[in-house]
Parts: structure tokens; C-alpha cells; sequence
């Protein structure tokens, strides 16, 4: 005897003013109507092909036209699936459908955003630890809001339009995360210990999304006291290496805290005690054997202090790794880019003992834009901070002696800044300078340039394009052989 029948799903049809459904609620209503009539049938179906993440990301584009972005990602849409079942679900605050539409493609393009290199970093794994970032959506409402938050205010900074509405949404949950916030680190401690609540992952990550936002609106003083908020809590923990079961929760935190410091020229909130040792360098890429270089040479044999060698090395071997798995089409464990940014950066930001004007500066610089141009910047987003360019910029043009760098390093040099931090407001000093040190490597087309600039860091799929659009301004450029030394 057949069981109960299932309850079915009951579906509401929207129609016009006319009484009329548009096309696609008249398609639904004749699946309805057909549904079972085909009971028992058997059709074809053709094999799906199942696609490497890295084949299925080369093939997909997400055009967003309000954000004015196209961002190539494994998920070019929304999974239909994944907005019925999100239907179904509570969240921990009560919020619009509009909003969380908002809310899911933020979450879904975010690491491509944040993460220059993200297409061949393993950042995702069916475990808790990677899916927390969504799960605390329905439990925790401070979370909620501030993700809310983040995601509303990327949209209004970003969209080439205004958006007034998402500013207010973004006013409105900003507040909201923030009074939770307050009210979760006031609560009473019990017996000497610190509430859980106050030392937990939600509250760090909440933390984090209103340190973030102060530091993108060139808030330093408000950036600064979360940050020192943040440390606190992870010192409570036990430190970074608490935190050793989610690599991704510390790139965060220290990717904010690099960030703080390195466009405000402060120090950072970790590692920023030179009695205690820094990160070691990663082994299996200190230890692997550099790819063949004259750069390194020409540094050595100039002199260049022998840390900044090492760092340069480093980066260099980073950027070969990195290449190879985009040559074979591999992810590499995020525990790699863990391991090359935090090494590396905190280094170059701890050697503050070089003159403003000396070549060893110009060279550390140049080391922290290319650093923070892979690991620190985001797609889309263009950086207010003056901070890092003028500092920069003062260094490069009032280098002594700078004919002591080789062409080949001083083109890297002003590469990597017209790259990453500097303006077409600069292109009146910066490309006639370029042109002259390319002509004085002897190079006379981008693959030669391209091929003296892969001596240095450099990683083809983020640098090649850029660089040679500037490469092809400098060479359009007019200058005397006589300033070259010289803007």
C-alpha cells in the first residue's frame, strides 16, 4: 500500500496589472503542469565533463556593470540551488532579499578581490574551518551585520554610480555590529576568565571587517585602536599560533595589520618587537634554488645590503613557484602565501636604518610595493593612501647617486611603482625616466624589456599586461639621453 502522499510545495505566481505572468513564471507554470506526466520515461543525457578548478576558472567571467568590474571566477552566477535553499534559512538577523543577494556575490567574489594570486592558491576545502565565514550567517547577529556591512559598503565605494541606499544599509549595520560588539566585550567574567564570547572567532572576524573599513576611509586613529583590539583578543587566544587550525583567519589578520602600517609608514601591531624573532623564512623556498638571475648579481656587486639580497631572493623564488603553478595549472596550499608575505613583509618594514635618499632605501621600497601589490591589494579597488607613493616618490627623485643602481634594477624599480602605486599624474617624470634606463639595458622591444624585468620579481599573469601598457607609454615618450639620470 503507497504511503502519504508528500505535502507539495505551494507557489506563488506574481502577475501585471493585466493579470498576466511574464515569460518565465508562464514557463513555470507549464513545468508544474507537466510535472509527472513524464513518469517513467527514460531519456538521454549526455556525460558532463568535469573541469580542474583551474580549467573551469579560465572559462568563466563575472561581469558585474553597477561595480564597473570583470572579475574571472569559478562561480560566474549565483547557483540557483543555492538561493533556494537560502530561502529556507534563518538567518541570525532579519534582513532584505536584495541584501542578501548583495551578501552572496560579495562572498563569492571577495577572495578574488582580495587575493591577487587567489586563482592558484587552495583557499577553499570542504571542511568547517573554510565554511564558518557563511555558517555564522544564521548564528551569530553581530557577525551578520558587519558582513552586511562589509558587503554594502563595497558596493557604494565601488559602483561607478550612486548608491544612497547602500550607504544607508551600510550606516545602519555598521551601528548594529558595532552596539553587539560593545555589549559581547562588556560582558561580566565570571571566576578571573574572559568570556568565550569575547575571544572567539566570530568576534575577531567582526573586528576585523570594521578595521578594515576604517583603514579603506583613511581612518587611522579608528583602524589603529581595532587593530590593537585584535592583537589583544589573539594574544587572549594564545597568539598566532592558536589559530594554527585556520591559515586563512591569520593571513587576515596580518594582511590588515601590513596594510595599516605599510600606507600609514607606523609600525605593526605583530612582530613589532625587535628583541623577538620574525617568522622564519619559508625552507622549501629559501632552500630552492633561484632560477637564474643577473639581478641578484648586479645588487651583490653594488653593494646592496645583504638582507635586502636575501629578501629580494626570496620574492624572486616566490614569484618562479607562483608562475609554475599557473604554468601547469596547480593551486598551491595557502599556507605558501602565508609563509612568503608574512616572512618577507615584516622584514622589509622592520629595516628602517637606511637614509631616506640612499639606494638601499629605494630598493627596500621597491621590495614592499611589489610585496604589497601580490599579497596585500585588492582587484577593483584603488587605494586613497598618499602615504607609500610620496614617500616613494621623494626616494626615487632624490636618490644620491642613482647611476650606482644598473638600468636593469632602476627600470624594475619604476616599473613596479608606475604598477602598483602611482597616478598618471606622475607619468610626466616617471615614463621619460623608464624609456631612458630600458634604452640603457639595450632592449628594444617589450619581450626584451619583459625578459630583463622576469630577472627581478615578477609574475607573468599579474604584471605582464600592466607592464607592457606602460612600457608602451614610455617608449611613446620623448627624452634626451642627458636626463636620464634625473626627471
Amino acid at each position: 500500500m503507497p504511503g502519504p502522499e508528500k505535502p507539495r510545495e505551494m507557489l506563488f505566481v506574481v502577475t501585471d496589472e493585466n493579470g498576466k505572468a511574464g515569460p518565465e513564471k508562464r514557463k513555470l507554470i507549464r513545468k508544474h503542469a507537466m510535472l509527472g506526466k513524464n513518469r517513467g520515461k527514460t531519456r538521454n543525457v549526455k556525460p558532463v565533463k568535469m573541469e580542474s578548478p583551474c580549467d573551469a576558472e579560465d572559462s568563466m567571467e563575472y561581469q558585474d556593470e553597477g561595480l564597473g568590474l570583470l572579475i574571472r571566477m569559478r562561480y560566474p552566477t549565483i547557483p540557483r540551488q543555492v538561493i533556494s535553499e537560502l530561502s529556507l534559512t534563518q538567518f541570525a538577523v532579519d534582513v532584505e532579499p536584495s541584501v542578501i543577494h548583495d551578501l552572496l556575490k560579495f562572498s563569492f567574489i571577495a577572495k578574488r578581490v582580495m587575493y591577487p594570486l587567489e586563482r592558484h592558491i587552495m583557499f577553499h576545502k570542504n571542511n568547517k574551518v573554510d565554511t564558518m565565514w557563511i555558517e555564522l550567517w544564521t548564528s551569530d547577529a553581530a557577525y551578520m551585520h558587519a558582513a552586511v556591512f562589509a558587503s554594502q559598503a563595497y558596493v557604494f565605494h565601488t559602483t561607478t554610480s550612486e548608491t544612497p541606499v547602500a550607504a544607508r544599509r551600510a550606516i545602519v549595520h555598521h551601528s548594529a555590529a558595532l552596539r553587539l560588539l560593545r555589549e559581547r566585550l562588556s560582558m561580566p567574567k565570571g571566576d578571573g576568565k574572559v568570556s568565550n564570547a569575547t575571544i572567539s572567532d566570530s568576534t575577531i572576524l567582526v573586528v576585523l571587517y570594521l578595521t578594515l573599513h576604517a583603514h579603506f576611509m583613511i581612518d587611522y586613529k579608528t583602524a589603529k585602536h581595532h587593530m590593537e583590539g585584535l592583537r589583544k583578543i589573539v594574544d587572549m587566544r594564545g597568539g598566532l599560533i592558536a589559530f594554527s587550525y585556520n591559515t586563512k583567519v591569520i593571513i587576515e589578520l596580518l594582511k590588515c595589520d601590513l596594510s595599516i602600517a605599510l600606507n600609514n609608514g607606523t609600525q605593526p601591531m605583530f612582530f613589532n618587537d625587535p628583541s623577538k624573532p620574525l617568522l622564519p623564512y619559508d625552507p622549501t623556498l629559501l632552500s630552492a634554488k633561484e632560477p637564474k638571475s643577473s639581478a641578484r648579481k648586479l645588487l651583490v656587486e653594488q653593494g646592496i645590503d645583504a638582507d635586502l639580497v636575501q629578501a629580494w631572493s626570496f620574492l624572486k623564488t616566490f614569484c618562479s613557484t607562483i608562475d609554475s603553478a599557473a604554468e601547469h595549472k596547480r593551486q598551491l596550499p595557502k599556507e605558501v602565501l602565508l609563509n612568503a608575505m608574512a616572512p618577507v613583509m615584516y622584514r622589509l618594514l622592520r629595516m628602517k636604518s637606511f637614509d631616506s635618499s640612499n639606494v638601499d632605501e629605494a630598493v627596500r621600497l621597491g621590495l614592499l610595493i611589489f610585496s604589497s601589490h601580490i599579497f596585500l591589494s585588492w582587484q577593483g579597488v584603488k587605494s586613497r593612501h598618499t602615504y607609500l607613493p610620496n614617500t616613494y616618490r621623494n626616494c626615487l627623485l632624490t636618490l644620491k647617486l642613482p647611476s650606482a643602481l644598473p638600468p636593469q634594477i632602476f627600470a624594475w624599480l619604476l616599473m613596479i611603482g608606475s604598477i602598483a602605486i602611482f597616478t598618471t599624474a606622475d607619468d610626466a617624470w616617471l615614463m621619460p625616466w623608464l624609456r631612458g634606463n630600458i634604452e640603457l639595458c639595450e632592449a628594444h622591444s617589450w619581450s626584451e624589456v619583459r625578459e630583463k624585468l622576469k630577472e627581478c620579481p615578477w609574475i607573468n599573469f599579474l604584471h605582464d599586461e600592466p607592464g607592457q601598457a606602460r612600457y608602451d607609454l614610455a617608449v611613446s615618450s620623448h627624452v634626451q639621453m642627458d636626463d636620464v639620470t634625473a626627471p
